[in-house]
């Protein structure tokens, strides 16, 4: 009978999440913008989101409202990606006219495109289109603040570093990655170190657990130390603007600071699982598509589960500054994301471990520098650039280990 009852209740969940997930597909009718891909429209928009400014151009994606064609009016909804020049810029909340030929996302290269801007939602593409702007600030109004105070970070950035050392502490601050130059991505990626670089619940798992033995170090109780990082975990989800990605990693990383805080790492395995079902209750789609869920997922896991192993084997290494912690975690994340990294890229990283013990103790103190800076150019704008040199040298570093360690041969095998 026990058997019989898992075995219906799985049958449940099946049952339930294929229809969930049927229910999450788009159902095209006039109403929606998709509906007419490969068809040169006039349409009007709000953009919904976050202006995505690439090296060469501009992605917007843009809330449709209503659609004309052949003289007539249509109000629709949806989602569409417009890609545009870098100039004029466009602010999340402007009201655009956009008159293009739509077209529905295609896979390309072995990249499944379409399958991945369906996660967000998005069926159809509009490429430089001729804009008009009608009117600006029909955004909510918070959002349009914090995404105000996010490009207000960027430009001080910009303004008191070089290339791509301002981009590389965008990404580590706020989470603005995609005018890092498409090279030294390919190393980040050869050294296993991407997670450094993009919103994870892996990168923030690691920076939490760095700041708590920091903060412990620093005489603070364990409670004050737990609470103080949920802060910033919080405020850091706040300033990059809410996006889905960031909230899903700060929740897998909270998850695993509230084990230490506790002091029993494998306690949430249960809460874990409940949080991803519901995010896929939410988004079914990311299941399958989202790979920064899966590997957020996965790495998560083997820091609860191979972790403790890990501490035993290596019982022996030094804890001071947290090295051992260090190896302990990174292997234990490497080993459940490295089927994932083989079946989606193909690679296998040779000197990842190697790497991470070499950039990821400077990560925590480079963020903490560099918010001190940005603090501190406020106050004294004169002096800006001297706030910023210990910043420029632990970024030179992070930059020339991740390029020495890239160079070797044999640094990634390709499968």
């Amino acid at each position: 009978m026990p058997r019989l009852r898992w075995l219906l209740l799985g049958g449940f969940f099946v049952i339930t999440g294929i229809i969930r997930y049927q229910l999450s597909l788009p159902a095209a009718s006039p109403t929606t913008v998709w509906f007419y891909a490969n068809q040169t429209v006039t349409l009007q928009g709000i953009v919904a989101a976050e202006p995505d400014v690439r090296i060469d151009h501009v992605k917007l994606t843009v809330q449709a409202t209503q659609l004309q064609r052949q003289e007539r009016l249509q109000a629709v909804h949806g989602k569409v990606l417009v890609s545009v020049s870098l100039y004029p810029r466009y602010r999340y909340g402007d009201l655009l006219q956009l008159s293009c030929r739509l077209r529905a996302p295609e896979a390309f290269s072995g990249f499944a495109y379409d399958r991945y801007l369906a996660k967000s939602s998005i069926y159809a593409l509009c490429s430089y289109p001729r804009v008009t702007l009608i009117e600006r600030n029909r955004g909510n109004p918070a959002l349009a603040a914090i995404l105000g105070f996010k490009e207000r970070l960027q430009l001080t950035m910009n303004r008191n570093l070089p290339e791509p050392s301002a981009s590389l502490l965008g990404a580590l601050l706020i989470g603005s990655r995609s005018t890092i130059p498409e090279e030294l991505l390919k190393e980040f990626s050869v050294t296993g170190t991407t997670h450094l670089i993009a919103i994870s619940g892996l990168n923030i798992t690691i920076i939490a657990s760095f700041l708590l033995e920091g903060l412990l170090a620093l005489g603070f109780w364990r409670r004050q130390a737990f609470w103080c990082i949920t802060g910033s975990l919080i405020l850091f989800v706040v300033l990059v603007g809410f996006p889905a990605s960031a909230v899903r990693a700060a929740l897998m990383g909270w998850l695993v600071l509230l084990a230490m805080h506790t002091g029993r790492l494998s306690s949430p395995a249960n809460l874990l699982t409940f949080a991803a079902a519901v995010m896929v209750l939410i988004n079914p789609k990311v299941l399958r598509d989202d790979i920064g869920f899966q590997l957020s997922f996965a790495a998560i896991v083997g820091i609860i589960y191979l972790t403790p192993v890990f501490e035993r084997w290596l019982a022996k290494l030094p804890s001071v500054g947290g090295i051992r912690s260090l190896v302990t975690m990174t292997l234990g994340a490497q080993l459940t994301t490295l089927p994932f990294i083989v079946y989606y890229f193909g690679t296998i990283s040779l000197v990842g471990v190697a790497a991470n013990l070499l950039v990821v103790p400077a990560v925590p103190y480079l963020m903490m520098s560099g918010i001190a800076a940005i603090v501190l150019s406020a106050l004294l704008p004169p002096l800006s650039v001297f706030f910023f040199w210990p910043v420029w040298l632990t970024l030179a570093y992070l930059i020339a280990a991740v390029e020495l360690l890239a160079g070797v041969p044999l640094a990634a095998v390709t499968l």
